[in-house]
């Protein structure tokens, strides 16, 4: 008799409560409320980048109902600024948007590259037969070489508003032909520095470029970050977290199938990606592109207006290299920022930043396109040990 006396105060209590729970689901959050609901909700407009990451408090303020807001014009719900159950529920899931970050001003419109009088090419624009075809055009800043298996074209843009200076090199290969590394002293790693126009010229590149120029760091006994040549180890040592600085040593592994994909710097160790079939990998960083998303970084991090050069896969066997000239009077170079989102606008899909300033060469058929960068009013290019290349030029044979 207790127990049922018990149990039926026990139904009463909760019938009386239930009406403070429901409301408590459906209340709404707006200016003035205080606690922290409020805390939490800020913090997650905070993840969403809504709000800037500054020192929360538990007060529900004007601000704070403008970011929510700007969150909801941006999910599709009603500009309320006020958190209800459906605002909240978005808020808190996987399929909220994030607030994007603002993106550079567009550059120039470019004038059309001219037509050259092109070779018989097949069906995937390879050249079609044996041989090398080349085109240089230095005033339409226009170079192309094809062979059967490789096809680089090198154009270059302006925009002297700002002024700047690009070149962008579309890459295509086939049949094997890939990215090598070229080193001035394959035995002694990092060792014998050269220019790199002479280096890529004496290997009789088609196409040659800096890479992450590890051997400054290895001089230097720094931290010198993964570095993979032709299948073999150079160095196996590197950050345990990615920084905010230059290089942050993280990585772009090269595989035999073509492809190109990019880790954070101690994502994978050296053996580890060896294990995974990768033939190169080049540290330096930060990666700008991974899966065909912009990397967090370049927003918040690496604004200064320097010459810069990365290396992008489209999709295998299809690259784009980014080259932008820097410190001098026709172009004063770039932040990453930019160079990540006309790569992503170009549709590639994973891209690491590779050394820049005065280390910055594009070198085609022997023959630098870049004008030298200026520091301390001295123009020069730096010396290096190793390039990345591709291709053999038949005027070698």
């Amino acid at each position: 008799m207790k127990l049922t006396r018990f149990l039926s105060v026990l139904v009463c209590l909760l019938l009386l409560l239930q009406p403070a729970f429901s409301a408590s689901e459906e209340s709404v959050l707006q200016i003035g409320d205080k606690g922290t609901e409020v805390l939490e909700i800020k913090e997650r407009l905070q993840e969403l980048r809504y709000l800037k990451n500054t020192t929360l408090t538990k007060k529900y303020t004007e601000s704070t109902a403008e970011s929510v807001r700007e969150f909801q014009r941006l999910n599709g719900l009603p500009e309320t600024g006020t958190v209800d159950a459906q605002t909240r529920e978005l808020l808190f899931s996987d399929a909220a948007v994030k607030k994007p970050y603002p993106t550079m001003p567009p550059l120039a419109e470019q004038d059309e590259k001219p037509v050259p009088d092109w070779p018989e090419r097949d069906a995937e624009g390879f050249l079609a037969g044996e041989g090398e075809y080349v085109y240089e055009n230095d005033d339409a800043g226009l170079w192309i070489c094809l062979t059967p298996t490789l096809q680089v074209i090198i154009s270059r843009y302006r925009d002297a508003s700002i002024p700047l200076v690009w070149f962008e090199t579309d890459i295509r290969t086939r049949e094997g032909e890939t990215f090598r590394t070229v080193q001035t002293d394959p035995e002694r790693p990092g060792k014998r520095f050269q220019y790199p126009d002479v280096i890529a010229e004496q290997a009789h590149l088609i196409l040659g470029f800096s890479d992450d120029f590890f051997a400054t760091r290895m001089a230097s006994r720094e931290t010198v970050g993964i570095i993979i040549r032709e299948g073999k180890i150079i160095s196996s040592e590197t950050n345990r977290k990615t920084g905010r600085h230059l290089p942050n040593l993280d990585m772009l592994a090269q595989y035999p199938d073509g492809s190109l994909q990019v880790f954070d710097c101690s994502e994978k160790s050296a053996e580890e990606l060896l294990q995974s079939g990768a033939v190169n990998v080049f540290s330096f960083g930060p990666w700008l592109i991974r899966d065909g998303e912009i990397n967090d970084l370049v927003y918040r991090y690496f604004r200064d207006t320097e010459p810069r050069q990365a290396l992008g896969m489209i999709e295998p066997h299809h690259y784009l290299l980014l080259s932008v000239q820097g410190r001098n009077r026709d172009s004063k170079g770039t932040m990453l920022q930019r160079v990540a989102e006309m790569m992503q606008a170009r549709g590639v899909t994973q891209a690491l930043n590779l050394d820049g300033g005065n280390t910055m060469a594009l070198v085609f058929r022997g023959r630098m396109l870049n004008k030298l960068a200026v520091y301390k009013n001295r123009a020069f290019v730096r010396t290096v040990t190793s390039l990345i290349g591709v291709g053999l030029s038949s005027a070698a044979e």
